[in-house]
């Protein structure tokens, strides 16, 4: 077995400290990208809400008294980005804690999306606060 594991050119076993530190960092990710799920599906809704609603409010010229589906679709991308840039910052710490702080663990796909998504909820809500009407 031990030849055949030097002829395939497998690398050599991890310890079970560094297997620990690899599913901590895992799980780290996983947390993050269930925050970047969550924060997508209340900037899309957010944004479905201002700009249908509004529209329809618009074309019947009914305007709400209590929620307008601009004051709602920008509470809900807030929401939605705030605890993102949260969870960001708790996973780049805890990268920093388990000292694995590397380019590729930094700039992993899932920080990455998250990245994204974050600058996506941000140009939104600036978007509808200011009434910029760029998207």
């Amino acid at each position: 077995m031990d030849d055949q594991s030097k002829r395939s050119g497998e690398s050599k076993c991890m310890s079970p400290e560094e297997l620990s530190l690899e599913r901590t960092l895992m799980s780290s990710e996983r947390t993050l990208l269930s925050w970047v799920r969550t924060a997508m599906a209340y900037v899309s809704f957010g944004f479905t809400i201002y700009k249908i609603f509004g529209s329809i409010s618009e074309k019947l010229a009914m305007r709400p008294e209590v929620l307008q589906p601009r004051q709602l679709g920008l509470f809900l991308i807030i929401v939605g980005t705030i605890p993102l840039a949260v969870a960001m910052l708790q996973y780049y710490k805890m990268v920093i804690k388990l000292g694995k702080a590397r380019k590729e663990t930094i700039l992993s796909p899932s920080f990455f999306l998250a990245s994204i998504i974050l600058l996506v909820g941000v140009v939104l809500s600036l978007n509808i606060f200011f009434r910029w009407h760029l998207i």
